[in-house]
């Protein structure tokens, strides 16, 4: 489906053949660095806007977090208008002590949360989880590479899985 899109990725090196850490899975002979594709403006739009084209209609909204996530997030919320809400990996701890940046959702807002890569979906679990306690309402979650499996509570797309990068 995008085996051009594979292509690029693959081009700009986001594919990583070395014994790695992952934030919640363990060890892995392979790591995709998708964010090697945020440092090129026209890939990054074009995963942007093959993400939105999975989007459910009446989507308003974008959240993210952390790397994989923020520059994905921004330029989605650039180019189709949407609000951005930038969620905190844990709440400050400071001033507001709030989880969420930007955008505040309300009961309106039927938000898209994005990330990089899905590999047990334990970080956007609790992206949804603090976003739904925040007044927010998910709608589905997106992201650019599938390299594992996991359940979420609201439909979930994906561009490309491992497989289509190995």
């Amino acid at each position: 489906m995008h085996d051009r899109l594979a292509e690029k990725l693959k081009s700009v090196g986001v594919i990583i053949i070395n014994p790695v850490g992952l934030k919640n899975a363990g060890r892995s002979d392979v790591y995709f660095d998708v964010k090697k594709s945020y440092g090129n403006p026209e890939l990054l739009q074009e995963i942007a806007v093959a993400m939105i084209e999975q989007f459910p209609l009446g989507a308003n909204c974008v959240a993210c977090e952390g790397y994989g996530g923020l520059p994905l997030g921004a330029a989605i919320s650039l180019i189709r208008g949407y609000n951005l809400t930038l969620v905190r990996q844990d709440p400050k701890n400071y001033g507001t002590r709030r989880w969420l940046d930007g955008h505040l959702p309300t009961a309106e807002d039927r938000i898209v949360v994005v990330d990089d890569v899905f590999t047990t979906g334990g970080s956007l679990r609790r992206m949804i989880d603090v976003l739904n306690k925040n007044g927010g309402k998910v709608v589905s979650v997106g992201v650019v590479v599938k390299r594992g499996e996991g359940e979420l509570s609201v439909p979930f797309r994906h561009l490309l899985t491992a497989e289509d990068l190995l």
